[in-house]
């Protein structure tokens, strides 16, 4: 018994120390990459959500103009270009397919009508975001805001802001009637099943907000990377034959 004590003890000490490194880092994983003010000053969309539970802002810097930023912006989406990040996550949450495929866009499609106010963006597993403003090669506005910020130099600032109530519950309301078994059977728990709302933000603050950091700061470096013409992917499949894309609805 007392061996049995002991582990319980050190695994209990182990979660332990990890919470609280978690919490101390925590408050850099929402502010990822921003210069002094970038996370605390107002973007477009933030009155979307006046009172957030939570809020991140992450930027980049791209060595590129804002010119060449904004078309990868404009047909992001599950079904269209996809968004440039860990897509093997993707696929595995919400089986996900882009236009070329396995993998995110490697090059602009013009085939892919571009994003506009009052489009929805897939985002996968049957979720849907609004497009509410577009202001070309400035601002997006839809689950998340993207502001592009020309630097000297013919640079751009990259600064994507997420503001809300959180993730999980969010996107469970956004579900649609027509989407899968597994999606419409997380929207129903959320809305009916007592108790579902609170577990979920627990599970928000110590797993939703550390994936959705590791996809966001994956999308930023992959769209400075495909904006700067460096991008390259040995893992994508040269041979995968392209998927019809899904156009943003109205």
């Amino acid at each position: 018994m007392g061996t049995r004590w002991k582990l319980y003890s050190l695994a209990g000490g182990a979660l332990a120390a990890e919470v609280v490194a978690y919490l101390l880092w925590r408050p850099r994983m929402l502010r990822w990459g921003t210069a002094a003010g970038e996370a605390s000053e107002p973007l477009p969309g933030d009155g979307r959500t006046p009172h957030p539970r939570v809020q991140s802002t992450r930027a980049v810097t791209i060595d590129a103009p804002p010119e060449q930023v904004w078309p990868w912006l404009l047909q992001m989406g599950i079904g269209r270009a996809g968004f440039y990040t860990h897509d093997w996550v993707e696929r595995l949450i919400a089986h996900a397919r882009y236009v070329e495929g396995k993998h995110s866009a490697t090059r602009i499609h013009p085939e892919i009508p571009p994003l506009q106010a009052g489009d929805t963006v897939p985002m996968g597993a049957g979720v849907f975001a609004t497009v509410s403003e577009v202001e070309p090669c400035r601002h997006l506005v839809a689950q998340e805001t993207y502001v592009l910020r020309p630097l000297p130099g013919d640079k751009t600032r990259l600064i994507c802001r997420y503001r809300g109530t959180g993730f999980v519950s969010p996107a469970a309301h956004a579900i649609r009637p027509d989407a899968g078994r597994l999606p419409r059977l997380l929207r129903f728990t959320v809305l009916h099943v007592p108790g579902a709302d609170l577990v979920l933000r627990g599970f928000d603050f110590f797993v939703s907000d550390p994936l959705h950091h590791y996809m966001e700061t994956g999308m930023l470096t992959g769209i400075k990377a495909r904006a700067e013409g460096k991008y390259s992917d040995a893992s994508a499949d040269a041979a995968v034959t392209a998927v019809e894309p899904v156009a943003a609805t109205s």
